[in-house]
Order: structure tokens, then C-alpha cells, then sequence
């Protein structure tokens, strides 16, 4: 009898250990390195890496490969012979947010995978970010301005100087729509990428869609778990 006791005390002893340690472990964030190729988490309440990386690396290339195949002739800013310059160059101009969710952090991120995306390619660099701000508040020039032809002029003068041409300026934009379906929800995202040409003013546009639901309801979220 003493030791069926002595075991029932062990053993309430251990439960309430396990749950103690359990209960500390739950303060607090836990956090762990991602393996490369490991899918990203998808976001509870909004858009994340789920949706922004796949349609930023989307819609680049889509956007690269229509430009590549326009043929542009380039010009520079020194007297004499003209000669091919090799890479085109692009000026990142701005990210506007017209979507439903802030951004956050993820504005930078975006901008910055855009950058890289596009100087990864062959045919098509990036003038540098910093140079392309310094430009703009020298001249005292919104994004919108370089629509004038003569404001156009002075910007893309002032970002080629060597005699190298500035042939495009990009401009990026996130936009959301919302479909309500009692406490579910399906929210579609979409990047869009308008690169324009500076001598034309014809831009070439591309985007990239990417839908997302998100369920609050024990429907919603009983179906779900049998779509995954």
C-alpha cells in the first residue's frame, strides 16, 4: 500500500513538473533557423513572404522578358560617335502601397528584391538606389513630375552623366481586393511593375496576381484544413 502511494505521489510530483516546465516554455517567442527550400510560413492576418516573394520574382521576370525583345535606341550625353552601351539601365522611382494591408517592414524588403532581381540579369542594370533619391530631391522632383517631358529631361541627364543613358524608369505598385464571405475571407493580392521608356514615355506593364483566404469560422477552417 505504501508504495502504490509513494508511486501516486511520483507521479502527481511529475505532472506537476511537466506542467510547470510547459507553462514557462509557452512565455515568451521560440524561434529556430528555416532550412533552404523550406516553404514560408503563411501569414495569419496578412500578406507575407508567402505572397510577396513569389509574385515580386513573378513579375520581374515576366516584365524582363518583354523588354528584352523591344528593341531601343540609345543615345549619350557626349558629343561624337554613338555606340551601343551594352546593358540597358533602369531607375527605380517608387513603391506605392494602393493595397488594404500596410506594408510594414515588407516595403523595404519588396523594393530591395526588385533590385536584386533585376540585376541579375544580362541584359538590364540598376542605377543606384541612392543616386536615383539624390537625383529627385536635387531637382525637387516628385515621381509624378518625370512625366513632363522637360522635367524628364533634367532627371535622366542628371542620372546618366559619362555620356550613360538612362533607358527606363520602373515604378512598382501592390494592390488588394477583398471578397467577404460571412467571418471568411478571400483577399487577392497583385504586383504590378510599369516600366517606362524615357525617350517614348510608352511604358511596358506586367503583373503578377496571388490569392489568399483567410477563415474565421469553423467552417471555413474545417474545409480548409482538408484543401491543404
Amino acid at each position: 500500500m505504501k508504495t502504490k502511494y509513494r508511486y501516486q505521489i511520483a507521479a502527481s510530483l511529475f505532472v506537476v513538473l511537466f506542467v510547470s516546465f510547459a507553462a514557462f516554455g509557452c512565455k515568451g517567442t521560440q524561434a529556430r533557423l528555416m532550412h533552404i527550400g523550406e516553404r514560408d510560413k503563411v501569414g495569419s492576418n496578412r500578406a507575407g513572404a508567402e505572397v510577396y516573394n513569389p509574385i515580386v520574382h513573378s513579375a520581374v521576370g515576366k516584365l524582363l522578358g518583354r523588354a528584352a525583345a523591344e528593341p531601343i535606341q540609345q543615345v549619350t550625353f557626349q558629343d561624337g560617335p554613338q555606340f551601343p552601351q551594352g546593358k540597358r539601365k533602369v531607375c527605380f522611382i517608387s513603391l506605392e502601397n494602393a493595397g488594404m494591408e500596410e506594408l510594414g517592414d515588407f516595403k523595404e524588403h519588396l523594393k530591395t528584391a526588385i533590385l536584386e532581381k533585376i540585376s541579375e540579369s544580362d541584359q538590364f542594370e540598376i542605377v543606384s538606389d541612392r543616386a536615383v533619391t539624390a537625383g529627385l530631391r536635387a531637382l525637387t522632383l516628385r515621381p509624378d513630375d518625370l512625366f513632363m517631358q522637360e522635367n524628364m529631361r533634367m532627371f535622366t541627364s542628371a542620372m546618366g552623366r559619362g555620356g550613360t543613358p538612362v533607358d527606363y524608369l520602373l515604378f512598382a505598385k501592390i494592390t488588394s481586393g477583398t471578397t467577404q464571405d460571412n467571418k471568411d475571407m478571400q483577399r487577392d493580392y497583385k504586383l504590378t511593375l510599369e516600366l517606362v521608356n524615357t525617350q517614348t514615355f510608352v511604358p511596358i506593364i506586367e503583373s503578377t496576381p496571388m490569392r489568399k483566404e483567410y477563415n474565421n469560422s469553423i467552417k471555413g477552417k474545417v474545409g480548409n484544413w482538408f484543401k491543404k
